[in-house]
């Protein structure tokens, strides 16, 4: 096990990365409040502005595969810049249409799934392209990058879109734009070793059609047993996550029992418990092991979830548990995401990450239908069911977890170029 201090520095291409990350992390934070804004102004259907959600949602399930293919194949650096491009040029037309009072919901849609489209090239591209741009450090960077993405959307985004759609409703849409521009400006500087794929094998002659790719990533999931474990398990974590959050603000209101106009302060609470999870994880990976510590904040949030669970009337004591189910949560998805990242080779990373990424978000919606269903039950029955999912599900998949841990650890140690340690694999 690598102690903290034999970690190397992360690179100037790195910091370059983070950069361009924080810019447009702040971009999607402001998007993500500004349309929901935008939405309730313009009807007042709950169905319609349901939709919104639909919009973030779907081009996964649609495209999912097909970004994983193409990220493996393109200049992945130029794929996130021209993704932030069309992001940027995209909102920037919704402002205008808002600024002239000719905006609808069906634009809000649009702009939406159009954003989120182009969210698949630009997170995949980024997430493949990591390991190269921290070798040997990639909990560090991971950690680092999941931390400004909470500061930057839920403590700066969200608050600053609210500020400004009070000014103006295509203040904050102006801004946002801004900010996907500025992250495609400051990706441009990146390093060209670290943009394209490396091949697990030298590349045919006649190169295969995107169909063919996206098979291959699937087949390399599917018989990687370890690998297989790990993403089905992040699908069914994900579900339970999905019932939890889509029932929460009733759980805050009717079960803890806190006033409605403190929920925003109850969800702040939460982003701190994230955003400590996501500092912390690297440092207790390299303390404890990396096994260790995702196991560990699995368990955890069944316990914290069974906590919040218990907390009838205890507002306090509900806040605090789900803050700490929020950086338990935190910690195992940084690090098993990391996993992922030193096991897989990087010619197959954006297509391994797609089916990754795609099970993750598609069972969201179905996540939070079943906690609806339940929650007309009991309140407290999505709690009580995503412990059982955390706590069971961490035990059947056990062994997985410890083999691919024991990969990611060997590999880190490669590129590190320290010897193996005892009983690796």
């Amino acid at each position: 096990m690598p102690s903290a201090s034999s970690t190397p520095p992360l690179s100037p291409a790195f910091h370059r990365f983070w950069a361009g990350s924080l810019a447009s992390n702040l971009a999607d934070g402001v998007m993500l409040t500004a349309l929901p804004l935008l939405a309730v102004a313009l009807t007042d259907d709950p169905l319609a502005v349901a939709g919104l959600t639909a919009a973030r949602y779907l081009p996964w399930l649609l495209f999912g595969l097909l970004g994983g293919a193409l990220v493996d194949r393109l200049d992945r650096a130029r794929a996130m810049v021209a993704a932030n491009v069309v992001r940027a040029a995209a909102v920037a037309l919704l402002a205008v249409l808002v600024a002239v009072d000719s905006a609808g919901v069906v634009w809000l849609y649009a702009v939406m799934f159009t954003v989120m489209c182009c969210e698949i090239v630009y997170d995949l591209a980024g997430r493949a392209m990591l390991p190269s741009l921290a070798p040997g450090a990639v909990d560090r960077a991971n950690g680092r990058l999941t931390a400004s993405q909470e500061t930057a959307q839920d403590f700066v985004g969200a608050p600053l879109a609210g500020l400004l759609f009070v000014v103006a409703a295509a203040l904050p849409l102006a801004v946002n734009s801004g900010a996907y521009l500025l992250g495609a400006l400051i990706l441009m500087g990146l390093p060209s070793a670290a943009r394209r794929a490396v091949p697990a094998v030298p590349a045919p002659s006649v190169r295969p059609s995107l169909a063919a790719d996206i098979g291959e990533g699937l087949r390399f999931v599917y018989t990687d047993r370890a690998l297989r474990g790990l993403v089905v398990f992040s699908a069914v974590v994900n579900l339970a996550a999905g019932a939890q959050a889509a029932v929460l603000v009733l759980v805050v209101r009717d079960h803890l029992g806190m006033p409605e106009v403190l929920f925003g302060v109850f969800l702040a609470v939460g982003a701190v418990g994230a955003l400590t999870g996501a500092l912390l994880a690297a440092g207790l990976a390299a303390r404890a092991g990396r096994f260790a510590a995702i196991t560990a904040g699995y368990l955890s949030q069944a316990v914290f979830a069974l906590v919040v669970a218990a907390a009838a009337g205890a507002p306090v004591v509900g806040a605090l548990a789900w803050a700490a189910l929020a950086g338990a949560a935190t910690v195992s998805a940084v690090l098993s995401g990391g996993v992922v990242q030193q096991i897989v080779p990087s010619g197959l990373l954006g297509r391994v990450m797609s089916v990754r990424r795609m099970l993750g978000f598609g069972v969201v919606p179905l996540g939070a239908l079943l906690g609806g269903l339940a929650a007309r039950v009991d309140l407290r029955l999505p709690l009580l069911v995503s412990a059982a999912v955390f706590a069971v599900g961490t035990l059947v998949v056990l062994r997985h977890l410890r083999a691919a841990s024991a990969r990611a650890d060997a590999a880190e140690r490669r590129v590190r170029g320290e010897q193996p340690t005892d009983g690796a694999d």
